[in-house]
């Protein structure tokens, strides 16, 4: 399946974009032509109701309307001629002739555009508005899974598998709690004001990782259990301390967003003047649900990378190398990876009647008394695989080299640049996954398997993977990061749009 290319991408999704904010913008401007106030008095039973204007140049009276008892909606348009500034609208409501009226005053606004809209920022039609904005996350939700799976059916082993389906699930899971959010205000006795769907993003953020709380930290123990026991088994060192190092880090964005969340006066009735805190809030919650996003959509991938199994139809097959031990031997992790490798090939042979040539890989660390590569060929030897069925690489210090190295000495083995081999590699199964992109990375589509690993250190090892591919991609991120912060920054203080009207 044919994946859309960087730049076509970014062409719709500036289209997608600028079809809302066009759509977004006329609905703004053609539903505030005029405006409802909402007035709730005491209840009284008034005998009298009068509507005052301090400013009656800018505004004209449309109608005052008792919706039910001690509720008053009353409506007002622009008048004609282009003014612009502020009036009081006042309901005077007489409770009998010898009595001072009860007095409602609410401030309206006059823009240069023939807007008109409310102290409270309250517009006509700003549920409309503010619907748009949550079908425009559910269009980058959608367009972001359909581009997930492209990824996924042509290069499985792809980061972009990775961060479209993290993303999806970073604006769907907005869209859905923006409409919800919004029927709940529909279904209110009195609406709720502009301000408050002002705040509306920064809301949405903040429900989103709380409603996800519990499922935070489950994964926060859990991890931290592992980790535990991998201390306790491997000895004290900064990678292994990974996941309880991720569980504080997880625990306290949590904690920061439920303060702010307490702080907030009226966690949805929001006035202007907390915006500090709104802001604070959205962005905060939109940078942690979104890591919190990736962090889990790289675990899945990387789960369902260790579990895949490629078909046996391979012309070679990889062994990672990971260590050996002082006098060559291996380690159970890389002993891991060779017998997963040997099962393969064994496997092969039995259903297709063709052995793959098996290439152990990795050089000599400093500490080492041989390349890895040829560690590895002993430990095959020894399994009695034949030699001319084996054929070490031993000059590589990393994974991307590994791949880079093995495949000039398949191009090499072949007799021909023109790389048509079919390769699968043998690792650990955490690791699976990155191997997959430096594979891809070092100009081969290769297959990928995932040996087992103790179950104390799967976890660490795959944050291990998490941040490895985080700082990998980190310039990705930093653009992401800075439009999510940009985008979450402009909604906590979006009155600045009314202030420039």
């Amino acid at each position: 399946m044919k994946v859309t290319s960087t730049k076509k991408k970014l062409i719709i999704t500036l289209l997608v974009t600028l079809f809302f904010l066009t759509a977004i913008l006329l609905s703004t401007l053609l539903g505030s032509k005029e405006l409802d106030l909402y007035f709730s008095t005491i209840g009284r039973e008034y005998h009298d109701v009068q509507l005052r204007l301090s400013n009656g140049s800018l505004v004209d009276e449309v109608f005052v309307r008792e919706e039910e008892t001690g509720h008053y909606r009353v409506r007002i348009r622009a008048a004609k001629g282009g003014k612009t500034g502020s009036t009081d609208v006042t309901l005077a409501c007489f409770y009998n002739e010898s009595e001072y009226p009860d007095i409602y005053s609410i401030s309206a606004h006059v823009t240069g555009l023939g807007t008109i809209y409310s102290g409270r920022m309250s517009f006509n039609g700003m549920h409309i508005t503010f619907s748009l904005v949550g079908l425009l996350f559910l269009c980058y939700s959608v367009m972001l899974y359909i581009w997930h799976l492209e990824y996924k059916k042509s290069r499985f082993f792809s980061y972009g598998s990775i961060q479209g389906l993290g993303l999806s699930v970073y604006f769907m899971a907005q869209a859905i709690t923006y409409f919800a959010v919004i029927i709940f205000s529909l279904n209110r006795s009195e609406p709720l004001s502009g301000e408050n769907l002002l705040t509306v993003n920064s809301l949405v953020l903040s429900l989103i990782c709380l409603v996800a709380m519990p499922v935070i930290l489950i994964f926060a123990l859990m991890i931290t259990i592992s980790n535990i026991g991998l201390i306790i088994k491997e000895g004290k060192s900064p990678s292994n301390a990974l996941g309880i190092i991720l569980s504080i880090v997880l625990i306290a964005g949590l904690l920061v967003i439920g303060i702010l969340v307490i702080r907030t006066p009226g966690i949805y009735a929001m006035d202007l003047k907390d915006n500090a805190i709104a802001v604070a809030r959205g962005v905060i919650s939109s940078v942690f649900f979104y890591f919190i996003c990736n962090l889990f959509s790289t675990l899945l991938y990387c789960q369902l990378a260790g579990r895949h199994k490629p078909a046996f139809d391979k012309d070679y097959v990889l062994i990672l190398g990971c260590g050996i031990r002082a006098d060559g031997t291996l380690f159970p992790l890389l002993q891991g990876r060779a017998d997963r490798a040997l099962a393969f090939y064994h496997a092969q042979e039995a259903a297709s009647g063709r052995a793959p040539i098996l290439v152990p890989s990795g050089g000599q660390g400093p500490d080492e008394c041989m390349p890895e590569g040829l560690a590895i060929k002993n430990y095959l030897l020894s399994q009695g695989i034949p030699e001319d069925h084996i054929l070490p690489e031993t000059g590589s210090v990393n994974t991307l080299q590994n791949m880079q190295f093995s495949k000039k000495m398949i191009e090499e083995n072949e007799g021909s640049e023109d790389f048509t081999a079919r390769v699968a590699f043998s690792t650990t199964n955490f690791h699976v996954f990155r191997s997959g992109i430096l594979a891809s990375d070092a100009g081969m589509n290769a297959d990928g398997m995932g040996a087992r690993t103790k179950w104390y250190f799967w976890p660490n090892a795959l944050i291990r993977e998490f941040i490895g591919m985080l700082v990998r991609h980190w310039k990705l991120h930093a653009v992401i990061l800075s439009a999510v912060i940009l985008l979450a920054s402009l909604f906590g203080n979006a009155q600045w749009i009314f202030s420039l009207l």
